[in-house]
């Protein structure tokens, strides 16, 4: 019986970390389809949506059927719960990505009206969060979520530079719909990588449970 639930544990976490490498591509790339302009790129995204669903069933039934083996004590119990917790936020990462990727194959012919400086950036700074929560999780490294978790501050700042800047866009567009289309347009994206950010934070204070068994939030 041991053998069996850890080697099922096993397979939830391993499942778990496909699920997160597809999570974390489907971001970088969703990224760069609207920094390229690519929408064949875009549209690869779209259709790998549903790949994250499908784990999140099969690992929210394995994580079921991982309970009904044995009565887990208190630090298994917290484990079996972040995992099926962190699971729902790979999810919505990749919800989020898909919307992003709709945006960059709406905008793929148009001409950009400013550079995309402060999206990449705040892109590139979610991705961190991103990288560094999951490999906290893994390794149980309250240290390093907790670390991760504390930039989220700073992704809420960049993405309220991003909603100013694009009301100036917004204002001095006289009633070109165009403009404005495209501004909201970027509005949205850093809003789908702001709860990016959450997301990422959600799952550095799972592992932060796990590994210490104390409740934080940031």
């Amino acid at each position: 019986m041991e053998n069996d639930y850890e080697q099922k544990r096993q397979e939830i976490i391993d499942d778990l970390s496909d699920m997160s490498e597809i999570a974390n591509e489907m971001l970088q790339n969703s990224i760069k389809a609207l920094d390229d302009q690519d929408g064949e790129l875009a549209r690869q995204i779209i259709n790998r949506d549903d790949v994250l669903d499908n784990f999140e069933v099969t690992i929210e039934d394995k994580i079921s059927r991982l309970l009904t083996l044995r009565s887990p004590i208190a630090g298994e119990a917290r484990y079996a719960m972040a995992m099926l917790k962190i699971t729902r936020d790979l999810e919505r990462i990749g919800d989020h990505s898909t919307n992003i990727a709709e945006i960059a194959l709406e905008l793929r012919n148009e001409e950009y009206l400013e550079p995309l400086v402060m999206i990449p950036e705040l892109a590139e700074l979610v991705l961190d969060m991103l990288d560094a929560v999951l490999e906290a999780f893994v390794t149980e490294n309250h240290e390093l979520a907790e670390a991760a978790c504390r930039k989220d501050e700073r992704v809420d700042n960049i993405n309220d530079r991003i909603y100013e800047e694009s009301l100036r866009i917004i204002d001095n567009a006289s009633d070109n719909e165009r403009d404005i289309n495209q501004a909201m347009r970027f509005v949205t994206v850093a809003k789908s990588l702001e709860r990016i950010g959450d997301h990422a934070t959600n799952i550095g204070e799972e592992t932060i449970f796990v590994s210490t068994g104390n409740r934080v939030k940031y």
